[in-house]
């Protein structure tokens, strides 16, 4: 785990040293402004070299991090990618009906082939994926974080990063596409919404559930019946949430299979979450933040389902991200009259995220992040 400890530490003592706080145990509790009062250009700075260190991780990984890049089956990115770029676009566009690619969606297909036109060394595959998955990140926390040291800290505790960005890479850039979107809704730009949601399905079709955010966003309830009711529609759900998803599925595919896993005790922490952002949060002014926490309620909404079925769980990792900017934010704003316990609370809330982080990068059996292999060595084996 030693390249993770080395991101953590790094990027800790740098948002010390950009917040001033160089003689201070805990990290600052908000953003930096410069005496006119715009974001600190050591922030950006912060930002730049937190998401570079994390693109630089993915981008030098070997194919032995991430089942999918090359499983056991002799196929996988690595294989489509070079079977991609021995054919002409022509030839792509003709033959993708036939599922030549897989079950690779077009935008990936080309994007593969317009990197490997560039250059058709493996490894800038996975930069190039890195890269568009990780900026749209760092764009979202730069926007609306009060606390990017925290916002960073979560990102890579969330359960879908390993998964996503390791070894299922067409969802992970779906994901990026879609937190890039969540701009969009803020300044009510529809189409173009709706334009960034349809480019993110032909990387990954499942993101078609993202377009559900635009109308959650401007969902307007007080702080009673979002406890109330939004929870108690989460306890509907969940309770029917067999009958539910084989309903859903049918429709679809007529296959429907129920495979029960522990995946639902993640349900049970983001409605936790919920609920304390909710209970705590005070956003009352604020219709970015009371937006965002509207969407984090689909994310528990469909991690209902995830229990029976964890295709259906991956539903969730669209609207999840929210929670890096929520949290955050919450501990600025939260409702509480003593605030001498907050700096401590983000340091160890922190030194939480990372502990689960690295627990799901060990232990993730999808992303094979441990030990953790740069192509490099992979090659001199």
């Amino acid at each position: 785990m030693f390249i993770y400890y080395i991101y953590y530490i790094i990027i800790t003592l740098l948002y010390i040293f950009v917040n001033g706080y160089s003689y201070k145990l805990f990290p600052g509790t908000g953003i930096k402004k410069n005496k006119s009062g715009s974001i600190d250009k050591q922030i950006i700075f912060f930002i730049f070299v937190s998401c570079s260190f994390m693109i630089l991780i993915l981008g030098v990984r070997s194919e032995r991090n991430g089942l999918d890049l090359h499983n056991s089956l002799g196929t996988g990115y690595f294989y489509y990618y070079d079977y991609i770029n021995n054919d002409s676009v022509l030839e792509i566009l003709r033959n993708f009906g036939k599922q030549k690619y897989a079950n690779f969606e077009i935008g990936f297909v080309l994007f593969c082939k317009f990197i490997g036109t560039i250059c058709s060394n493996r490894q800038i595959m996975l930069f190039a994926s890195a890269l568009i998955s990780i900026v749209p990140v760092g764009y979202f926390i730069y926007k609306n974080s009060k606390n990017v040291w925290l916002s960073m800290v979560l990102f890579m505790a969330m359960p879908f990063f390993g998964p996503a960005y390791y070894s299922a890479i067409r969802q992970g850039i779906a994901i990026g596409f879609v937190i890039l979107s969540f701009e969009l809704i803020k300044k009510r730009k529809l189409i173009w919404f709706i334009i960034i949601i349809i480019l993110a399905c032909t990387f990954h079709s499942s993101a078609i559930v993202a377009l559900a955010a635009y109308p959650m966003y401007y969902f307007r309830l007080d702080r009673e019946s979002l406890m109330v009711g939004g929870l108690g529609v989460l306890t509907f759900v969940f309770l029917l949430k067999e009958p539910m998803f084989l309903f859903l599925h049918r429709i679809i595919d007529s296959n429907a299979e129920i495979v029960k896993s522990s995946a639902v005790n993640l349900f049970f922490l983001l409605t936790f979450l919920y609920t304390i952002c909710v209970a705590f949060g005070n956003f009352t002014k604020d219709d970015s933040m009371r937006g965002l926490r509207n969407i984090f309620w689909l994310a528990c909404a469909a991690q209902a389902f995830a229990g029976i079925n964890n295709l259906a769980g991956r539903v969730s990792w669209y609207f999840m991200p929210v929670s890096i900017i929520l949290i955050p934010n919450m501990f600025k704003e939260m409702l509480i009259k003593e605030k001498t316990i907050l700096k401590p609370a983000i340091c160890l809330v922190g030194v939480a995220a990372i502990i689960v982080g690295l627990k799901f990068l060990r232990t993730d059996m999808v992303a094979l992040a441990y030990p953790y292999v740069p192509f490099w060595v992979q090659k001199s084996i």
